[in-house]
């Protein structure tokens, strides 16, 4: 199996109004345990994991 890795939140704070602005949370930080509700959310942005740029162990990186 492959191990994955969630890195820095890329949600755009600012979408509302227009703008685009980003929290700056480097590393998702899981707020519960695994296979819990809460471990979905982000301890250090609040964020759901979706959020944050995901890294998946052997393969390539995909650039924007």
């Amino acid at each position: 199996s492959k191990t994955v890795h969630y890195r820095e939140c890329l949600k755009n704070h600012a979408a509302s109004i227009g703008g685009h602005s980003l929290d700056g949370c480097g590393e998702f930080m899981p707020c519960g345990e695994e296979g819990t509700m809460e471990a979905l959310k982000c301890a250090a942005c609040d964020c759901h994991r979706n959020f944050h740029k995901r890294e998946v162990e052997g393969e390539p990186l995909v650039c924007d």
